[in-house]
């Protein structure tokens, strides 16, 4: 062995390699701190500790190394799972600062004779819904589910591998110096005014795309007229397999990528979970007010979070002052499926993944207990958990950072910046969210490319299905092992190698265990309601996190349903959810 190598898949240090010769570097120091071997940006990076966690050689295996977490906040996962002291590390390990946090592969060059990735402990997702998470895990509240209730999607996270010698990357830097910084400067301003202009589009842009959704419709009804007429003949014609709607419809499943940050819609500044040190005396010097002496919550950690009292629990304390304690709400990362809709380019997810601040936030499985203050600034209680059933875009207290009297419903907003890449693919297409349904868990995008898209057709059978139907499911679960493909730029500016993931969606058969349509009435005894809405429901035990929002066919080729959640186990005994796809009909204008 040479050297030791870290590739960076997500973070401020994303799509970057550093390489450490071992004559030189015996142990990796990896935190925000300045005098960390691996350096992370303070402020983007902020789920990253001063000093997170550092690899040292194995002094009990010369070709062997370890792990360590240095007691930081957010803790080290590897390969998924979290750490505690030193652990063993193997190279092709993944590695993970913190839920949320950025993400690496280990690696050493050459690699010893036999050694061999350790197996990869998945985390497991509970039920609805699969948010674009944290989650999987990634800063609170974007991709991360609350343990065995209706899970929100786990979030499939890229790992981005690019491999380099470290002289050649030297050499060519030295080229291309002069011009490389002028490049720089080029793109921090671009950046600069894209961030600035946010990811809206003006009312202008919106109004076109709506006119030209409305032109769809016609085209919607007349298809559905078409399908209808032909389904009593594929029926009888016995419909088709799994393999050939797969081999039709396939090119259709897109793969989706974001990320988001909650924002005060007045101001536009980034929202944080307001955190304060475990002390009543600090507590008193900030509010004012006698809390007493010593800790808050005794035995606690050194910050815990607050929460502000409401009608029917209790809500984060939020604020847009950032801070060392303060932890960002939103996240990176998560992925979903999608599918496209019509030849131009809109297409169908759900609504968790095209707005996640519109569904249940997850917290960190290990975020730390918190007070909760009364209206009067009182301690109300402590020692608690973080909500379960939080919405951000509900949000009704804003809490007593703000000085703000009544309602803080309707202050925030997300902020939101996705990406589609078609099956097969390496191109990351920026798309633009048109609508999003206020009934059920489904989201419209729009992705703008030349020429004709393929797409899949829709039926509306809600009324009409029957229990122990075929069902075709296809998405990108994140338990799937993930294709990738070599990216050799040809671009002098930056020609560092890169690899990038290839979309191959996953095709599950099941069959349809059960429909819940709910039924309003004014007679109490026909009125019908139901936890999840109308859904359709099915053996699910392939669909894991990242399958949200895929298109959930008849055995007749036609999507009829959008995968949307899933409950229990993940691989065993697990119940999935679909959203009757004339919840997604309706989003085009003139539909019922």
């Amino acid at each position: 062995m040479e050297r030791m190598i870290i590739k960076h898949s997500s973070g401020s240090k994303a799509n970057q390699v550093e390489e450490f010769p071992l004559h030189h570097y015996s142990e990796l120091v990896l935190g925000r701190d300045s005098s960390s071997t691996v350096k992370y940006d303070p402020d983007r990076d902020d789920l990253v500790g001063r000093q997170h966690a550092k690899i040292s050689r194995d002094p009990a295996d010369e070709n062997g190394f370890l792990i360590e977490d240095l007691n930081s906040r957010n803790g080290t996962m590897v390969n998924g799972a979290k750490i505690a002291g030193s652990h063993k590390l193997q190279p092709g390990d993944f590695v993970q600062l913190g839920p949320g946090g950025p993400e690496f592969t280990f690696d050493v060059e050459p690699r010893p004779a036999g050694a061999t990735k350790a197996t990869r402990i998945a985390e497991v997702p509970g039920a609805p819904p699969t948010r674009i998470s944290t989650s999987d895990t990634a800063a609170p509240g974007s991709m991360v589910t609350a343990p065995a209730k209706t899970t929100v999607g786990k979030a499939t996270v890229e790992r981005m591998i690019s491999s380099t010698v470290a002289e050649t990357k030297k050499e060519q830097g030295r080229k291309y110096g002069a011009i490389g910084a002028v490049a720089g400067l080029a793109v921090l301003v671009l950046f600069g005014a894209v961030i600035g202009g946010g990811y809206w589009y003006t009312q202008r842009q919106q109004s076109a795309l709506q006119t030209e959704l409305a032109n769809k419709s016609a085209q919607i009804e007349s298809d559905a007229e078409k399908l209808k007429s032909k389904m009593e003949e594929d029926k009888a014609a016995g419909g088709i397999s799994a393999a050939e709607i797969s081999d039709k419809y396939g090119k259709s499943v897109v793969f989706i990528q974001g990320s988001w940050q909650l924002i005060n819609k007045e101001t536009k500044g980034q929202i944080y979970h307001q955190f304060f040190p475990n002390s009543r005396e600090v507590l008193t010097r900030i509010y004012k007010m006698d809390y007493g002496k010593g800790q808050i919550i005794p035995g606690g950690g050194n910050a815990i979070p607050a929460y502000v009292k409401t009608d029917n629990g209790y809500e984060p304390l939020l604020t847009d002052q950032k801070s060392d304690l303060s932890q960002p709400i939103g996240g990176s990362g998560g992925t979903c499926t999608g599918f496209i809709v019509t030849t131009d380019g809109f297409l169908l997810t759900n609504r968790h993944c095209s707005s996640p601040w519109k569904s249940q936030y997850g917290f960190p499985e290990d975020y730390p207990k918190g007070i909760v203050f009364a209206p009067d600034g009182n301690i109300a209680g402590a020692g608690v958990d973080p909500p379960n059933n939080w919405i951000p875009d509900n949000t009704r207290s804003v809490g007593r950072q703000y000085q703000v009297s009544g309602t803080g419903e309707g202050k925030f907003d997300g902020q939101q910046k996705l990406t589609v890449m078609l099956p097969g693919s390496d191109t990351r297409i920026e798309a633009q969210k048109i609508a999003d349904s206020p009934r059920h868990d489904v989201g419209m995008l729009k992705i703008s490319v030349p020429g004709n898209l393929p797409k899949v057709e829709l039926f509306d059978s809600f009324d009409t299905i029957k229990k122990g139907e075929g069902l075709v499911i296809m998405g990108y679960p994140g338990g799937a092992p993930s294709v990738y493909a070599p990216l050799k730029s040809r671009n002098f500016l930056n020609e560092e190698p890169k690899f990038t993931i290839i979309p191959d969606p996953t095709v599950s058969v099941t069959s349809v265990g059960n429909i819940v349509r709910e039924v309003e009435s004014a007679d109490s005894t026909k009125a019908r309601q139901s936890e999840a809405g109308d859904t359709i429901r099915y053996a699910g035990s392939l669909t894991w996190g990242g399958n949200s929002g895929g298109p959930v066919f008849d055995m007749q080729g036609r999507v009829v349903g959008i995968h949307f959640a899933g409950q229990g186990t993940a691989g065993a005994n697990q119940m999935g959810y679909a959203v009757p796809i004339r919840y997604g009909l309706q989003l085009f204008p003139g539909q019922p």
